[in-house]
């Protein structure tokens, strides 16, 4: 490949989320796996999360496979078990997926679901891709620093760790790339 096509390349590709450029020029032009048909995008309803969703739409569409949006209610000990404001959180949460899915070409949007996690979020995230045979996991980070994550854990890490299947994790401030950066 010529030094002006990468450079054409660069320059289309840096539109793109950070998940979709590949530091292998040379492999570009390859297509995600077409075996996968189910990839679930958990979101916590924050605009980072769009960025997965984002990535997840682009995917789905290389490979004709199904969304499914996940909302986890992290539930305390003490916390809520049910009743009005459980069925409040809860009405939220489908209201947000909605409008969520509503970006998502309709031929590609599966389930919206939302569950409480007692036991942890990442966890109610791997049982989750589990129980719908997901092929891939996408989702967004925080992008704590290293104290940080160090003192309250990752939600990434923890569901890369346990996941049944393979996880993209797509960061909320990919790399401007420019002729200048190459």
């Amino acid at each position: 490949m010529s030094a002006t096509a990468r450079q054409r390349q660069l320059r289309h590709r840096s539109n793109l989320p950070l998940s979709m450029q590949t530091a292998n020029l040379e492999s570009s032009e390859r297509k995600p796996p077409m075996h996968w048909k189910t990839i679930l995008v958990p979101t916590d309803l924050s605009e980072r999360s769009k960025q997965a969703v984002k990535a997840a739409t682009y995917l789905a569409e290389q490979c004709n496979a199904k969304i499914t949006l996940l909302h986890v209610i992290q539930v305390y000990s003490g916390s809520f078990e049910g009743g009005a404001a459980a069925d409040h959180f809860v009405n939220l949460a489908r209201e947000y997926l909605d409008r969520m899915a509503d970006e998502i070409p309709a031929e590609l949007v599966g389930d919206k679901l939302v569950s409480f996690g007692p036991d942890g979020t990442f966890l109610k995230i791997v049982e989750t891709a589990d129980a719908i045979a997901s092929d891939l996991i996408v989702m967004a980070t925080h992008s704590y620093g290293p104290v940080k994550r160090a003192l309250f854990g990752s939600l990434a890490t923890s569901v890369i760790r346990h996941a049944p299947c393979a996880v993209l994790v797509v960061s909320p401030h990919p790399p401007q790339m420019n002729q200048s950066t190459i």
